[in-house]
């Protein structure tokens, strides 16, 4: 198989993953399953496109399935597993962000009320943190609302 820039595109996102200390292979596959044709693929076809084992592709799959990023795909007419890219994952990653914003505030919380009692300095670490997951927190409630917004004023526009 030639290597086109689709497939660059989806080695940089593997190295986008180990960038932020995740396996490599998954943002590969992740990054395929962005821009390949048909949107569904076979673990054969993935292992062909990401140059990988079977092995490292059913890691991987095992991966992305688990964090909600992927789903088996079945096409009629055919025994075959398909995995394509789940949809509104975006969405659902944003959403995951908020909840893990809402427990950072609440453990910052509960660290200022255990330093009432100490040194200035010692609070004001734990009080950034509070005050940044609180505004984290309060940006990301408001994310799913103005992204299903702004994707509605999108379809209106290419519908005129």
């Amino acid at each position: 198989m030639d290597r086109t820039a689709l497939h660059e595109y989806a080695d940089e996102i593997g190295l986008f993953f180990e960038d932020f200390g995740l396996p490599r292979m998954p943002g590969r596959i992740l990054g395929w399953l962005m821009v390949c044709e048909p949107p569904h693929q076979s673990a054969e076809k993935l292992a062909e496109a990401v140059q990988a084992s079977r092995g490292a592709i059913s890691m991987a799959m095992r991966m992305l399935q688990a964090n909600g990023a992927v789903e088996r795909h079945t096409v009629p007419g055919t025994r075959r597993v398909y995995y394509r890219l789940r949809p509104g994952f975006w969405l659902r990653e944003a959403e995951e962000k908020a909840r893990v914003a809402r427990e950072w505030r609440k453990l910052t919380e509960r660290g200022l009320e255990l330093m009432s009692d100490h040194s200035e300095q010692a609070r004001a670490r734990v009080q950034e943190a509070h005050d940044m997951y609180a505004f984290l927190e309060q940006e990301y409630s408001q994310i799913k609302d103005r992204w299903l917004q702004q994707q509605e004023t999108k379809q209106q526009e290419r519908e005129t």
